[in-house]
């Protein structure tokens, strides 16, 4: 399950988040190697550096115990460093002659009593004159870096010198460098993140703005993709064109064949009404229903059909405003007689996401309905509606102030060739053409109350 979700938000982050999350991720990973690389180098020369004044120090003892005269005794000051001769300084020097037992140990001033232990033995055993470098713990529990050598005097003795100096200057060194470092590294992934930022959004800058392009076309804004795109860009461009205008042909040729589909069955459709008609018996009366049937499955189907092909066309748009208002004067005209006034209110800069004739289609049936049954007046609201899946839709309302319809039988109204009063003229297909056309573009239908007191008719629909 851990891993379905992994792939479902990898596979829901935008590219440029990406690309800019794994460059991220990349640069801080490189980052810290880098940083663990320079802070060991740094501490292997710290301790170089540090060991080489320890080496001097060692090469003075050495010296002196070398010295032909007996008598001379290692002296804690001519050796530079006062730390030698404080007790417990963390600075320390000393010599035992390991060929007696026991050995004889001289020491600093600073050893207060104490002693020094050896490194640590290795898989292979010292030689004399070699030189060895570690950490071990001193009198006082603290940690020490030290060197030592043992050298053979032959019968002189065989004799093990060590010096040794707090590691703390050496930790402390490092600390400062490491915070230095940090500090550094930090303002550096800043800087790179502020690159690769811009880089990203520099980068996909051309495939923004392809996708304004395509959003263009989509809310009819545009017809083509249009202007100069990179190498690999360009062909998308090309075939996004390529694919509208196919889209535009197909839907031309199946206009083309619903229209002509149109006349071929209709025109047959009139010649048997028109034979039927002389007879007034069972027999023409039964051709003649049936025949007005046959012409309404086929205006619906044809319609729909019709509807279809335009529903699924790209980068087409209407104006709400116009479309009304002139739906709104042919019905007042029509209407006059019985003195039905029409108005529209609402927002009339919306466009709807579609073609001009199915939105007229849509909006005449519901104004033409509610005329037949207003008594006096017919409301046409224009607004927004919330948005679904992400799009926006609008809302177009038609309210009356006729006689209303009982919600027992409104969802039977948005069905195919379904009447309720015989009296009114029409064919029963005009909220179902309606409600299917919304169907089409992800719309809806929707009959309710009206607060002028007759029927109101919720159309929903895409927007741009």
């Amino acid at each position: 399950m851990s891993r379905t979700w992994r792939k479902l938000s990898l596979q829901d982050q935008s590219i440029a988040r990406r690309l800019f999350v794994s460059s991220a991720a990349w640069s801080l990973a490189i980052l810290l190697i880098a940083g663990v690389i320079l802070s060991t180098i740094y501490r292997s020369n710290t301790e170089r550096g540090f060991d080489e004044r320890l080496h001097v120090y060692l090469k003075s003892l050495v010296a002196v115990v070398a010295s032909p005269d007996e008598s001379d005794r290692p002296d804690p000051f001519s050796l530079g460093e006062p730390r030698f001769d404080l007790p417990l300084s963390g600075w320390y020097w000393q010599i035992t002659r390991i060929d007696r037992l026991p050995p004889e140990v001289k020491g600093s001033t600073s050893l207060f009593g104490g002693r020094l232990p050896p490194l640590p033995q290795t898989t292979q055993r010292s030689r004399p004159g070699e030189l060895r470098e570690g950490y071990a713990v001193g009198p006082d529990e603290r940690q020490l870096r030290m060197v030592e050598r043992v050298i053979d005097l032959g019968e002189d003795g065989r004799f093990l010198i060590q010096v040794a100096a707090d590691a703390a200057e050496i930790e402390s060194t490092i600390t400062s460098f490491r915070w230095a470092l940090g500090f550094t590294f930090v303002l550096l992934a800043l800087a790179l993140a502020a690159t690769t930022l811009f880089q990203v959004r520099f980068g996909l800058m051309p495939l923004s703005r392809l996708s304004a392009e395509v959003g263009a076309i989509r809310r009819g804004q545009a017809e083509r993709v249009e202007g100069r795109y990179p190498d690999d860009l360009s062909p998308l461009a090309a075939e996004v064109n390529l694919l509208i205008d196919s889209n535009r042909e197909i839907l031309d040729r199946a206009r083309t064949q619903v229209g002509n589909l149109a006349h071929a069955l209709k025109t047959p459709l009139s010649v048997i009404v028109n034979e039927a008609a002389p007879d007034r018996g069972a027999l023409g009366d039964k051709v003649r229903e049936q025949a007005a049937i046959m012409r309404d499955q086929v205006s619906w189907y044809l319609e729909r059909a019709r509807a279809a092909a335009r529903a699924g066309s790209v980068g087409a748009a209407t104006d709400i405003a116009p479309v009304v208002d002139g739906i709104l004067r042919t019905s007042a005209k029509i209407y006059r007689d019985r003195d039905v006034a029409f108005a529209r209110e609402g927002e009339p800069e919306l466009r709807f996401r579609g073609e001009r004739q199915d939105l007229e289609e849509m909006v005449g049936n519901l104004v033409d309905n509610a005329g037949k049954w207003a008594a006096s007046r017919v409301l046409v609201t224009v607004g927004s509606a919330p948005d679904k899946d992400g799009r926006p839709f609008l809302r177009v309302l038609v309210d009356d102030d006729g006689p209303g319809l009982p919600g027992d039988v409104r969802d039977e109204m948005l069905r195919r060739g379904v009447r309720l009063d015989e009296s009114k003229p029409g064919s029963g297909l005009g909220l179902s053409i309606v409600a299917d056309l919304a169907g089409l573009y992800g719309g809806r239908l929707t009959l309710d109350d009206s607060p002028l007191g007759g029927l109101r008719a919720s159309l929903v629909l895409p927007a741009v």
